[in-house]
């Protein structure tokens, strides 16, 4: 048995009756026991011994102060039992612990009587489980660090710093307000918050020697009419100082003080006050000594305020009285300039009206170049259809020649249909259709173009990476950026040269046109030429429509545009670095997919088809109407025409008139396209809809979503694909019969 030291502490464990307790006579107990009592009894450190599955306490004087008047009667004791208030958290202490598991706790908060109050505490406790014998823990040793003052310490600090804050946040409010009520109001709601009133007011000092002029601006926490049926406050003992500027009056408790209850016609707070005990009011003085008002605050419980909230308080009215004075001047600053305001008012109004008239001039001027090159470009466009079409009519034309100009009324829809592409590319309102695809393989299938394009004397170099560099965008768009892009450094390097195309991956994209950089996950697919650059003066103007330094009949100025308006479209953009002399590199950026998309289906040819369709037509322009009724019959299908959405529905609603596909324009009045496509989704969802525009606005913003969309003008080719990919042949008109339509 080892002996045990310790002073007073190892005495009390020395005379205490072990016998009767679970842990023996002292005599008996077991060496690693009575080791581990030693260590702790000779700490200089508060130790605590939680001993068997109980917790049976023993500990050291540094303890003993700690639990106060519980000691000595918890000595020994079930630690669950000794101190009730905190059983939750010693029972889960015991449990972790005499699993093995050594504890920490930092600033943890444990409930104990002192003085016969319960007090909340704070503690850092350290728990290592004691072996026995056969290595189990036997129990757990603790060291116990009261902390409850540091943490008062640090709770004011952070309340004072909160104020400081707040004061600052103040400040700088104020600072900014140069109207007085909303101004007034801040201060005072600041004071209810950083003094913990429960309600505040402000004061004008506008009050006479009587002492029945002080009048109420501003209040928080209370009703105003709650004041205003009491009349005007008077000059009594508590209330006057504060409008002499005699310094901060805090009382405690009003009720008890010396100074209230002394002024007639009322002992006391009159009839109708609200229920005021601790009180706390300071002046408000301006930079030249005049008390402005008066703050003042109560609550209705007494010894609510402090040294504290005094301090508080004076920096508040500090801030109130330089933020007032400020206030006032401005006012009377604007006092001064309401005339020289007015004039200015009606110079800049007469400013604004020439300035509306320029730009409303510049709008006509770049709306007549706009709608004069598409003037100029259809002009031409239709001269060849018109003058086609007359010599259609001439008899006696031979095949060949008959073919010659229906082929020539072709290409020039097609060259049409391209040009109204281009301008709505350039607007951001193309119809785009998008698609995952690899930009290498895409720019790959374009070379034999590029290299024709290009000449014999331009070298075309690709410099491609070997894995994939997927886009999601419309491909048929960014073919066309790309031959667009090329042409143009084709034209830039004359008869000789060389294009070099490269693709890469990027984080972000550089600041461009006023724009800030972006950051993100993107491609980008530079085209960098030889040419002999772009003057400097055309750097802002290249992406406008039918702008162009070539000659004419060398480009219609809409290739840049168009790259222009995909690239912002897709949702990225395009850059252009240029030096006169040396060459140009224009730069394509489009956000990048880490998936790859399904292939493709294959396009068919535009025969009839193998089984007639059943198809509802939704068209309200009389021509289209007819052309997609014939074109559709002539490939073998059954077609039923509504010219708008509600005759389209009527036409769905009829038991004996099943449909197997719907192909509906987008614009139409009323009901849209679009709306129209998710109705039928909805009420025959195994009904397929086909979409057809020319534009959309919906379409741009949004695009066709989960429905197949064909561009007009389209295709008698494009038509039967279209039909193929939606409803193969093995689609009939018992679709509609084996889907129930909904209500």
């Amino acid at each position: 048995m080892v002996p045990i030291g310790g002073g007073e502490m190892a005495g009390r464990i020395a005379a205490h009756d072990w016998a009767a307790s679970p842990l023996g006579r002292r005599t008996d107990w077991p060496a690693h026991l009575a080791t581990t009592v030693e260590v702790m009894l000779r700490s200089p450190l508060p130790m605590a011994l939680l001993w068997g599955e109980d917790g049976r306490l023993l500990y050291n004087d540094g303890y003993a102060g700690i639990v106060g008047r519980y000691h000595p009667a918890i000595l020994g004791q079930p630690v669950i039992e000794a101190m009730p208030e905190a059983a939750a958290f010693n029972r889960e202490v015991l449990r972790a612990g005499l699993a093995g598991a050594p504890l920490t706790f930092s600033r943890q908060p444990i409930t104990l009587f002192r003085d016969g109050y319960p007090a909340a505490l704070f503690f850092d406790l350290t728990y290592a489980p004691v072996p026995g014998p056969d290595g189990a823990p036997a129990g757990l040793l603790a060291m116990v660090i009261e902390v409850t003052q540091a943490v008062a310490m640090e709770e004011e600090l952070r309340a004072e710093t909160h104020s400081l804050e707040t004061l600052n946040r103040i400040g700088a409010a104020l600072a900014a307000e140069l109207e007085l009520e909303p101004l007034v109001q801040m201060v005072t709601d600041a004071g209810v918050t950083l003094t913990g009133a429960a309600f505040g007011a402000y004061f004008h000092n506008l009050w006479d020697e009587t002492g029945e002029r002080l009048h109420l601006y501003t209040l928080s926490g209370a009703r105003r009419e709650d004041f205003e049926a009491l009349g005007r406050p008077r000059a009594t003992a508590v209330f006057a100082p504060t409008f002499r500027n005699e310094g901060v009056v805090r009382s405690d408790d009003i009720l008890a003080d010396p100074r209230y209850g002394r002024n007639a016609p009322f002992d006391g707070l009159p009839p109708g006050h609200l229920p005021v005990r601790s009180y706390l009011a300071a002046p408000v003085v301006s930079r030249s000594g005049d008390v402005l008002g008066g703050l003042l605050f109560g609550d209705p419980e007494p010894g609510r305020f402090h040294a504290r909230h005094e301090r508080l308080l004076v920096g508040i009215a500090a801030q109130a009285a330089i933020a007032i004075d400020n206030a006032r001047l401005f006012a009377a600053v604007q006092d001064v300039n309401d005339t020289l305001e007015r004039r200015v008012a009606e110079r800049s109004e007469a400013l604004t009206r020439a300035n509306e008239a320029l730009r409303q001039a510049q709008k006509m001027e770049t709306l007549g170049q706009l709608t004069g090159g598409i003037a100029h470009d259809f002009n031409n466009l239709l001269t060849v259809i018109r003058g086609s079409t007359d010599l259609l009519r001439r008899p006696g034309l031979t095949e060949a020649r008959r073919d010659r100009y229906i082929d020539a009324i072709a290409q020039t829809a097609d060259r049409a249909s391209k040009l109204t592409g281009q301008l709505l590319a350039f607007a951001r309102r193309s119809s785009l259709t998008p698609e995952v695809f690899d930009v290498g393989d895409t720019i790959r299938s374009l070379t034999d173009m590029m290299e024709m394009l290009a000449g014999a004397l331009i070298a075309v170099d690709l410099d491609l990476p070997e894995n994939p560099c997927l886009a999601h965008a419309d491909v048929s768009q960014f073919e066309t950026a790309i031959v667009n892009m090329a042409v143009n450094a084709r034209d830039a390097m004359g008869s000789e040269g060389r294009l070099t195309i490269a693709v890469g991956a990027c984080d972000h994209i550089p600041p461009v046109r006023n724009h800030d950089a972006r950051s993100g996950d993107f491609l980008k697919i530079a085209i960098t030429d030889t040419g002999t650059g772009i003057p400097p003066d055309h750097l802002d103007r290249i992406f406008e429509p039918f702008f162009t330094s070539k000659g004419v009949g060398h480009g219609t100025g809409l290739g840049l545009s168009q790259v222009f308006g995909f690239a912002k479209q897709s949702g990225g953009e395009v850059l252009v670095d240029s030096r006169l002399g040396e060459g140009t590199t224009f730069t394509l950026f489009l956000p990048r997919e880490r998936a790859a998309a399904p292939p493709p289906a294959a396009a068919v040819a535009a025969t009839p088809a193998d089984t007639a369709l059943r198809i509802l037509v939704v068209e309200d322009n009389p021509e289209v109407g007819a052309f997609a009724t014939a074109a559709l019959s002539d490939l073998g299908h059954d077609i039923a025409l509504a010219r708008n959405a509600r005759e389209a529905i009527g036409w769905l609603e009829r038991p004996d008139e099943p449909f197997d596909v719907v192909f509906s324009d987008v614009m139409m009045p009323g009901m849209n396209g679009i709306e129209l496509a998710r109705l039928v989704r909805t009420r025959w969802p195994a009904l397929p809809v086909i979409l057809t525009s020319g534009y959309s606005e919906t379409l741009s913003r949004q695009g066709a979503g989960e429905f197949e969309l064909l561009h007009k003008p389209y295709s008698i080719d494009a038509l039967a694909a279209v039909f193929e990919r939606v409803a193969p042949g093995q689609i009939t008109a018992s679709t509609m019969k084996r889907t129930p339509s909904g209500g």
